[in-house]
C-alpha cells in the first residue's frame, strides 16, 4: 500500500469549525445561546479548540484513506437545521431501539448499554431510546470468517442488517445493532466499524476495535465441534472481563 511520507491533518481550522457549529446566521446564533447552558457550550467549544483532546483531529496516513476514497460534502449546523425543518416526523414511529448482539452480561455490559442509551437520548432529544434483550449471534445465521490479522471471528454485516430489518418493531424509528465482535462488509475489506441499510432504518455498530479488551467469539454454531470446549472457555473468560471505555472512546463510538 502506498504510504504518505507524513500523516496529514484533515481539518477546516478553528474559525471554520466554530462557524459550522454555531452558524453565521444571527437567528441560529441566538438559538444556540439560549438552548445550551454554560457547561454545555464549554463542552461543545471543544469541537473548535486547537488544543482539543475530546474531538481529535483526523489524520490522513495513506493514499487509500477513507476520507480520500469517499469524499462527502461538508455539512454545517445551518444546513442540518434547515434540512430537519423539511422532514416530517412520524409520531407512530418515535422509538430508537438498541439491539445488543452477544453483548457481555453482568455489570460491565449493563454499564456500557446504559451509557450508550443515555448518550443517544441526549443527542436525539424528544425520542425515546429502548434497549432490547441481548440475542445470541447463533440466532442470526449470518456469514462469518476469521480475521486476517488475528484469530478472532468476524461477522458479515449484511446478515445482521437483514435480521434487524425482518425483526424491526412496528413503532421503531430505527434499530441499531450493537456487538463487541468484529464486522466486515465484504470479502475485499478487512473490517468495518459500522454499516446501515439504506431505506430500512437499521444499522449495526461494532465496539471491538475501540477497546483492546473485548471477548472472542465462542459460539459453537460458528466453529467446528472439536473446538467447542475450548471456545466455550474463551467465551466464559471474555464474559468475566471488565470493559473499560473512556469518555473519549464512548463519544468516538457514538460518532460512528
Amino acid at each position: 500500500m502506498l504510504q504518505c511520507k507524513q500523516a496529514q491533518e484533515f481539518s477546516f481550522g478553528p474559525r471554520a469549525l466554530k462557524d459550522a457549529l454555531i452558524s453565521t446566521d444571527p437567528a441560529l446564533q441566538e438559538l444556540y445561546a439560549k438552548a445550551f447552558s454554560r457547561a454545555e457550550k464549554l463542552f461543545l467549544s471543544e469541537a473548535y479548540n486547537p488544543q482539543r483532546t475530546l474531538f481529535c483531529t483526523l489524520l490522513i496516513r495513506t493514499a487509500f484513506d477513507w476520507l480520500l476514497s469517499h469524499p462527502d460534502a461538508p455539512e454545517d449546523f445551518e444546513t442540518f437545521y434547515h434540512a430537519m425543518l423539511r422532514r416530517k416526523q412520524n409520531f407512530c414511529r418515535k422509538h430508537i431501539y438498541l439491539q445488543p448482539i452477544d453483548l457481555i452480561e453482568g455489570p460491565a455490559g449493563l454499564s456500557l448499554l446504559d451509557s450508550l442509551q443515555s448518550c443517544v437520548e441526549s443527542f436525539f432529544l424528544g425520542l425515546r431510546v429502548k434497549c432490547l434483550p441481548s440475542i445470541p449471534v447463533s440466532s442470526i445465521h449470518c456469514c462469518f470468517r476469521h480475521s486476517r490479522d488475528s484469530d478472532r471471528v468476524q461477522l458479515h454485516a449484511d446478515g445482521i442488517l437483514n435480521f434487524l430489518k425482518n425483526n424491526k418493531p412496528m413503532d421503531a424509528l430505527c434499530v441499531l445493532g450493537l456487538t463487541l465482535l468484529d464486522l466486515y462488509p465484504c470479502e475485499t475489506w478487512s473490517f468495518t466499524f459500522s454499516k446501515f441499510l439504506p431505506g430500512q432504518e437499521v444499522g449495526v455498530c461494532s465496539f471491538a476495535r475501540f477497546s483492546g479488551d473485548f471477548p472472542q467469539a465462542g459460539c459453537s454454531s460458528l466453529n467446528p465441534p472439536r473446538q467447542k470446549e475450548e471456545l466455550c472457555e474463551v467465551r466464559k473468560e471474555g464474559r468475566d472481563r471488565t470493559l473499560q471505555f473512556s469518555a473519549q472512546e464512548m463519544v468516538q463510538c457514538c460518532k460512528v
